[in-house]
């Protein structure tokens, strides 16, 4: 019977081996999520070998915190103002393209105050570093 207490020399080094995974977790997929999430460990170079593609998206991933409660009205609120300067926006698109006059540039404001709106939401959730939008203005 074979110990794991034993020393590994990897180039002149001791090196402690590693622990042995002996628990297992069953996933269902279907074959086409199967085939795509191979691709993608081959894409991450770890062959197609899932556990090791699975442990590393899992490991390597940071998940948001949820909401706090007191901040959840605020973040719902601050959504339906995002989605109302939206509306103002459609409007006034609208009546630039049906030949409207407008006196002043409210598009240019509105837009000024969506990379605001975004980053108070992310402070809220606790992520204030999430949103760039110098970053997200180059995407678009």
């Amino acid at each position: 019977m074979k110990t794991n207490n034993k020393k590994v020399f990897k180039a002149g080094r001791k090196v402690e081996p590693l622990p042995k995974r002996t628990s297992l977790i069953s996933l269902r997929l279907t074959e086409e999520e199967k085939e795509a999430w191979e691709a993608k460990a081959e894409e991450a170079g770890l062959g197609n070998n899932l556990s090791k593609f699975i442990r590393y998206c899992v490991e390597n991933r940071r998940i948001a915190p949820p909401a706090p409660a007191i901040n959840s009205d605020i973040y719902g609120e601050l959504g339906r103002i995002g989605n109302n300067i939206n509306q103002i926006a459609y409007a006034i698109n609208r009546a630039i393209k049906m030949g409207e006059s407008i006196t002043t540039d409210p598009i240019a404001e509105i837009e000024a105050l969506k990379p605001l709106l975004q980053e108070v939401k992310q402070m809220l959730i606790g992520m204030p570093n999430q949103y760039n939008p110098d970053k997200n203005s180059e995407s678009k």
